[in-house]
């Protein structure tokens, strides 16, 4: 499986075209022994989700703020909150690869952060994103890319471990 890394300003982005599972095995790279991922997921969704899910996300739950951690202008909507004021995002822990999966499947273009365990949320050190685009005309047709905000990290610590997973080729 080829992997393209592409260090952008200012973050990292690897293209893939990888299963959930081996996603999860890639953001796990990213989260060291005295660390933990905390993924996303806005409060005001909560009721379009089944209540096991409801449950995941609630008994795992971690942090509950509005902060916009993705290294580009916040384009939240806003249209549900009075005055403008950002939604609730409540931020919960998946520690084991089988969690790990279950918040990608509760949204594949999720975002989350790796921090340190007990530690205040404003003190993440990597931002972990993941979108799609369109790669052809056909709608049907997606490129998929796994972003990284730390890429001085990225390259001290993760990069090596990678290679020996995953087919690497850097791009930059």
């Amino acid at each position: 499986m080829d992997l393209k890394i592409n260090f952008k300003q200012p973050y990292g982005v690897i293209k893939h075209n990888m299963s959930t599972e081996n996603i999860a095995d890639l953001i796990s790279l990213f989260i060291e022994n005295d660390s933990i991922v905390l993924f996303s997921f806005y409060e005001r969704n909560m009721d379009l989700f089944d209540v096991n899910t409801q449950e995941f996300i609630l008994e795992r739950c971690v942090f509950v703020n509005s902060e916009w951690v993705l290294p580009w202008g916040e384009s939240i909507p806003h249209w549900d909150e009075p005055n403008q004021t950002p939604p609730k995002i409540m931020w919960f822990s998946a520690v084991k690869k089988e969690e790990i999966i279950k918040a990608i499947e509760i949204d594949n273009l999720f975002r989350c952060i790796v921090i340190k365990k007990g530690s205040d949320f404003k003190q993440h050190f990597n931002v972990l994103f993941h979108q799609e685009y369109y790669s052809s005309i056909d709608e049907e047709d997606y490129e998929y890319y796994l972003g990284f905000t730390n890429k001085d990290l990225f390259l001290a610590n993760y990069l090596d471990e990678v290679k020996k997973r995953f087919e690497v080729s850097l791009i930059e």
